[in-house]
């Protein structure tokens, strides 16, 4: 429940960032989709740049579910080297992100920086939904909505046992308020981006850290 909570927010930090400083989501591709549509029609100019995180988010998956054919190698196996890919690919964001100083005043470095956020998250997104055994995707908080409104309907009007209405709707809740305060976390630290760096990377660390330890605890 811990490392869901971090993956969440880490996807709430990141795309809240990216939005402010890019003028795109990284982890939201149904508002990428929507961006490209208005692009077209000559109503955003930055479309390219949806164009970038809806490519790179699809490779990020597909890279992460490639990363679980691995095999194990001692204490790392799935998902420790998605977590890996995860974090090198957002260590070289950062210092591209720093190396461009801004990424504000060029569509072309835009689209660049969209690209480089926009793939781990992809790897982040199909991480959750595969380790965790629930349909809640990092990023796409409609169908979390629907979930825990679902879950609390079964909750207040099932009769009998309802420990998995109530799991739902509580798994839910918690998705959604580690989300917004990701969110508040990735704007609030939009203008010092160190800060959403270093918080982006500690989260992963601990994320892997968790991984090792629930690796540990099955070895007989």
């Amino acid at each position: 429940m811990f490392a869901l909570m971090l993956g969440t927010g880490l996807a709430g930090v990141v795309d809240a960032f990216a939005f402010l400083r890019y003028k795109v989501f990284v982890g939201i591709q149904t508002g990428n989709v929507a961006f490209v549509g208005m692009g077209l029609a000559g109503h955003l100019p930055a479309w390219p740049s949806a164009v970038a995180s809806l490519v790179a988010f699809g490779l990020g998956g597909l890279l992460g579910a490639g990363l679980r054919k691995f095999p194990s190698i001692g204490p790392l196996r799935p998902p420790g080297w998605e977590l890996l890919a995860l974090l090198a690919l957002l260590v070289l964001w950062g210092l591209v992100d720093r190396s461009l100083d801004s990424g504000r005043d060029s569509l072309t470095e835009r689209t660049i920086l969209t690209a480089l956020c926009a793939f781990p998250v992809g790897i982040l997104g199909g991480l959750v939904t595969r380790t965790f055994g629930v349909q809640t995707a990092t990023s796409f908080q409609t169908g979390t909505v629907l979930r825990t409104t679902r879950g609390l309907a079964d909750w207040i009007f099932e009769r009998g046992d309802t420990s998995g209405a109530r799991r739902i709707a509580g798994l839910g809740l918690l998705c959604l308020a580690s989300y917004a305060i990701g969110g508040y976390v990735g704007a609030a630290s939009e203008q010092r981006p160190i800060v959403t760096y270093v918080i982006a990377w500690a989260l992963i660390v601990v994320m892997f850290v968790l991984a090792l330890l629930k690796r540990q605890s099955r070895t007989p």
